[in-house]
């Protein structure tokens, strides 16, 4: 049975129409024709150049009612929402998450729920009102095979887990910087957004990899100890393109991390966990290689983890079916810790010199020179890449999670600066 009452199918609100939200616009589309969920409403401030997607998915037909204010929204449909989906950009999700909350309304909230560890504390508190825990829609945490591997590796199959490792090249043009007031972003509007590369974007990967680094609980995650890094600027922006880092978590695991969209490469991923008796490599979030001493090379190659099975498991959890959803916002510390931990560690944002980036034509990416084997570096040696002499590079500095409450000041020093 269901913790709390709902209407069969699922009444729900979805905020945004427009970029991610018509990604949650095909998902709820296809549950309605299964009678699992049917939208209610939905809400976007740019409502009026959306025409062709509110065409697309046949708001009229389904009787979807459409606001350009999420509060008038809310306001006109108070008792009719069993479910509000947050799809908006990052600095409106801790005041949509407590609508939604204080309306009574379980919420299902996109990743990541806020960059800020103070704003998290928050949130956090107003959960405690939540007539269910609401979940935070990151991917890769719950597939099904992800979770088979932690439990082998729980369970003490590889041994102890001594290293952690993720490289992630993601070209961007400089459309993808220009698309909103609030992209590459440190401060929007005197709060904190801290959007980067692994904010954002491959986000899903650092906070895959702290899933893994937690080898007590099953749905438990890492959280940071103490981190060296150097952040980058290739593209003229506030904030960071290309990260690289390593540190420790609160278990003593190491942890490193290259990640860029200063590449060529549209997408490549690598996921490296190192135990004592095995290693793990992913590929492309689900091509999994196993090799250990003695044994076989195991192989495994999946489906990725996309958003209907995630919203699915989170509509199972509000029927009582399942017994948590798969990510809270309780399980989202560690993230927001080791993103944070990023700038208070490097101290500074480089501007990559002009000589060491190249760019094919004005609407392609820019690219940094070796990003890659200065990632690959970084992973198999260590070595960030001041260390290890590109000529681009210079020294960030060291941090730990104890430097967590003078993040604003260093943010505030970092933002509109050329270093």
């Amino acid at each position: 049975m269901s913790r709390f009452p709902l209407s069969i199918p699922i009444r729900t609100a979805i905020a945004g129409i427009g970029g991610f939200g018509a990604c949650h616009h095909d998902v709820h589309k296809a549950l309605e024709k299964s009678g699992k969920a049917r939208v209610v409403s939905t809400c976007d401030p740019a409502l009026s150049r959306l025409e062709e997607i509110c065409l697309r998915h046949d708001f009229a037909e389904r009787k979807i009612s459409t606001y350009d204010d999420f509060d008038t929204m809310l306001a006109a449909h108070a008792g009719e929402i069993d479910l509000g989906v947050v799809a908006t950009p990052i600095q409106c999700h801790a005041s949509m998450h407590e609508a939604f909350v204080r309306n009574g309304s379980a919420c299902y909230l996109e990743k990541p729920p806020t960059l800020d560890p103070e704003e998290l504390k928050r949130m956090l508190e107003v959960e405690k009102d939540a007539v269910m825990a609401t979940n935070v829609g990151f991917s890769l945490i719950f597939a099904p095979e992800r979770l088979a591997l932690k439990r082998r590796m729980i369970a003490g199959e590889f041994g102890r887990l001594k290293r952690l490792s993720f490289l992630g090249l993601t070209s961007r043009a400089p459309a993808y910087f220009a698309r909103s007031n609030w992209a590459g972003k440190l401060l929007l509007y005197d709060n904190l957004l801290l959007d980067s590369c692994l904010g954002n974007a491959m986000s899903h990967y650092l906070n895959a990899m702290l899933l893994f680094g937690n080898q007590q609980e099953l749905h438990g995650w890492g959280r940071p100890r103490a981190m060296d890094c150097e952040l980058y600027r290739a593209n003229p922006i506030e904030g960071t393109d290309t990260i690289f880092a390593r540190g420790q978590l609160d278990n003593g695991v190491e942890f490193r991390v290259a990640a860029s969209h200063a590449c060529s490469q549209q997408a490549l991923t690598e996921e490296i966990l190192e135990f004592e008796d095995a290693t793990i490599t992913i590929r492309s979030a689900c091509e999994v290689e196993i090799t250990r001493p003695g044994h076989a090379v195991e192989t495994e190659s999946h489906q990725p983890a996309h958003l209907v099975p995630g919203m699915e498991i989170y509509l199972q959890y509000l029927l009582g079916k399942v017994p948590r959803p798969s990510q809270t916002l309780e399980d989202c510390r560690g993230f927001v810790e080791t993103n944070a931990l990023f700038y208070l560690a490097a101290g500074k944002i480089h501007q990559v010199p002009t000589g060491s980036l190249s760019q094919a034509a004005s609407d392609e990416p820019i690219v940094l020179s070796e990003v890659e084997p200065a990632g690959r570096k970084l992973l198999l040696e260590g070595l960030l890449p001041s260390e290890a002499g590109y000529p681009w590079a210079a020294p960030g500095g060291t941090a730990t999670i104890a430097s967590l409450p003078r993040l604003r000041n260093i943010i505030e020093d970092m933002a509109g600066t050329l270093v």
